[in-house]
């Protein structure tokens, strides 16, 4: 049964909480059946203390209280437009109030506070019925291993927190459970591992209707244990996917319940294998199998259980088995498990794998590859046009410059070679790790400053065709990329509505648009060598030392050597403010109510970024207005681009539509990430 949802609207003042809860009381008896006391008096209680929390401390005109009814779990939201979360007093003041948190942790089984996208929160808190099973998906993530074979790559950070293809482990595992349907997680973890796995899902899951409880495992003592301790946190019932915190998969969608996800692996003695009938049902396990061949059955770390309640009585005295293999056997000794292959996998829990994997994670787009080679070089293919632009681009670059980006090492037909470098990108520091704002105000400066001084005004020259180039950058290549898009010619017709926000169709504003950026190239004033692509996916920052890398140069309408570096400072906005890294690493979620009706939540915290860069772009004497109109031409003209995504596409759309509006309208950004 599908959950129902029931939706209450009160002015914040006089709002009671009195009137709150007989309201809430009333939607449980009346609409909902719900008539055991002692659960209603306890959720008259919840509602109460979060009500009376969002009248006394939150912003805003109006409190919404959201009850949410099904898989036998009763879930209350309330809505306000304040950012800031409730604290708990401490417990020991003698402050009469101040205590409602404390309070909902105790009678409800799950709680937290959702920080909205376009700003305002939602604080929730989840009640259990009694006697009802929940048909959720759910999941578990075993992430306790010491990580001591990859400790080259972790430095004594949490193995979950390891990066490979540009994010976090646990960011991927998250965010594709997340696409499956997963709602509800638990992730077991080593001691002193709660603060860096924390931080990490409230950094980059804040936006996002999911629940993640922490639970550890303060003795190393193997899968099997660490699954037993998940278990009392898993909701009743229901289905359960369990991955390994070292591993990776193609598609977690896919996965079937009761089911095993198995794979090729080169040497058998090194996995679980399993045997199966013809129909594929799992009929044997073998751990560790004496055997150096490879193997097509080897049980890959990820699992799907569609009975977690009969996975909890099986957890519930393990025994003294250490190995997941025997719950297997008694599982599927109860419901048969099937082995379901997949083609692609990563395995992260050695050194050897783990580089394996992070080669295979580094990916392109728009038809690029790449492949990282043992003498320290990364080779690009792609379009034979633009390998050869960028590769002339590496060529061009001053001697000022030649430490700005990887060295050139080779080119051919649709390739070119450069040295590999190893460091963060901008987008993943501004992604996943917590850096405080006034280290950023360095690192932008620093960089601006950098790229000034070895980049721009080295090549700076007077260019009478500087006019033409920014025509064709701006105006042309929008207009022709968005051309390429699919389904182009209805899309630029239609008003969407975005977040509740009526747009006006693309063809109505673009005419403005056009206008306004022919007279922005009017003002160009010399030209110098661009990066033309310089988003913080494509700036690599030599933490130690304060040095950068520039990756991946822009080449459309390359046939000049100069351009308007207003066009690299918007890309940089992109990031800080438009948020275009979240996008391209899929951190958010686009639902269509109705055709034109669009629902875009993403799910990092907004960006305080914004005014920071602002500033700094500003005092490097540029002017916002124009780096806010080529920013959202920028979103535009890279939708085409994201082909392999269709929602990022539409998202990307959205994003640039709501900043071109917001320009041409005079309005500050208000997009918020």
């Amino acid at each position: 049964m599908e959950p129902v949802e029931y939706s209450l609207q009160f002015p914040r003042q006089p709002v009671s909480a009195g009137e709150a809860r007989r309201q809430v009381a009333e939607v449980l008896g009346a609409s909902a059946g719900i008539d055991d006391e002692g659960v209603v008096d306890a959720i008259r209680v919840v509602v109460s203390e979060l009500v009376t929390n969002a009248v006394r401390h939150a912003a805003g005109n109006e409190i919404d209280v959201i009850v949410i009814i099904g898989g036998g779990v009763v879930r209350l939201e309330v809505g306000d437009a304040s950012d800031v979360a409730p604290r708990p007093c401490t417990q020991d003041t003698g402050q009469e109030g101040g205590r409602g948190l404390f309070l909902i942790k105790a009678l409800a089984a799950r709680s937290g506070v959702t920080v909205l996208s376009e700003g305002g929160k939602r604080c929730w808190a989840e009640m259990e019925l009694p006697g009802q099973q929940s048909s959720e998906r759910q999941a578990v993530i075993l992430s306790a291993g010491l990580g001591t074979r990859i400790a080259i790559v972790s430095r004594g950070r949490p193995k979950a927190t390891v990066t490979t293809g540009a994010r976090p482990v646990l960011v991927s595992q998250l965010r594709q459970l997340y696409t499956a349907g997963v709602r509800h997680f638990v992730v077991v973890h080593a001691p002193g591992d709660n603060r860096h796995v924390q931080a990490l899902v409230d950094q980059v899951f804040a936006g996002a209707d999911l629940n993640v409880r922490l639970v550890l495992q303060s003795v190393p003592l193997g899968p099997l244990d660490a699954l037993a301790k998940a278990a009392p946190h898993l909701l009743p019932g229901g289905d359960v996917t369990l991955v390994l915190g070292d591993t990776l998969i193609g598609d977690l969608a896919e996965l079937p319940a009761d089911s095993v996800a198995v794979g090729r692996a080169g040497a058998a003695r090194d996995f679980c294998v399993v045997g199966t009938d013809d129909d594929g049902r799992i009929l044997a396990y073998t751990d560790k199998p004496d055997q150096d061949t490879a193997t097509e059955r080897a049980v890959v770390g990820v699992y799907r259980f569609g009975d977690g309640q009969l996975l909890c009585e099986l957890l519930a005295d393990p025994g003294r088995d250490t190995e997941l293999s025997a719950l297997l056997r008694a599982y599927g000794a109860r419901r048969a498990l099937t082995a379901v292959p997949v083609d692609v996998w990563w395995d992260l829990g050695s050194y050897d794998r783990y580089v394996a994997a992070n080669r295979m994670a580094l990916t392109g787009r728009a038809g690029h590859s790449f492949a990282v080679t043992d003498d320290g070089t990364v080779v690009k293919r792609g379009d034979g046009a633009l390998m050869a632009a960028q590769a002339r681009w590496y060529r061009n670059l001053p001697d000022t410059a030649l430490g700005l980006a990887p060295r050139l090492l080779g080119e051919g037909e649709g390739w070119y070679r450069i040295e590999l470098v190893d460091y963060p990108s901008l987008a993943e520091l501004l992604l996943f790790e917590p850096l405080p704002e006034a280290t950023w105000r360095l690192v932008l400066q620093r960089l601006i400053d950098v790229v000034e001084s070895r980049l721009w005004a080295p090549t700076r020259r007077t260019d009478p065709g500087l006019r033409a180039w920014c025509e064709r950058k701006y105006v042309e290549k929008t207009e022709q990329r968005l051309a390429s898009w699919k389904g182009w010619t209805r899309i630029r017709d239609e008003r969407l509505t975005v977040n509740g926000m009526q747009l006006p169709a693309f063809a109505e504003v673009w005419p403005a648009a056009v206008d306004a950026l022919r007279a922005l190239a009017a003002t160009a004033g010399q030209s110098s060598l661009v990066h033309g692509d310089m988003t913080f996916s494509n700036v690599l920052l030599a933490r130690g030392y304060g040095t950068f890398k520039l990756l991946d140069p822009g080449t459309t309408f390359s046939d000049t050597d100069g351009g308007d570096v207003r066009y690299d400072i918007a890309k940089l906005r992109q990031s800080y403010a438009g948020g275009y890294d979240t996008f391209r690493e899929d951190l958010f979620t686009l639902r269509r109510t109705e055709p034109t009706v669009w629902d875009l939540r993403v799910f990092p915290r907004p960006s305080a970024l914004t005014a920071v860069g602002d500033a700094v772009i500003a005092e490097a004497g540029f002017v916002l207005i124009e780096v806010r109109l080529l920013e959202a031409v920028q979103f535009l003209s890279m939708v085409p681009l994201h082909h392999e995504n269709p929602d990022r596409q539409c998202a990307l759309y959205a994003r640039g539509l709501q900043l071109l509006v917001s320009v041409l309208e005079g309005q500050a950004h208000a997009v918020r990430v």
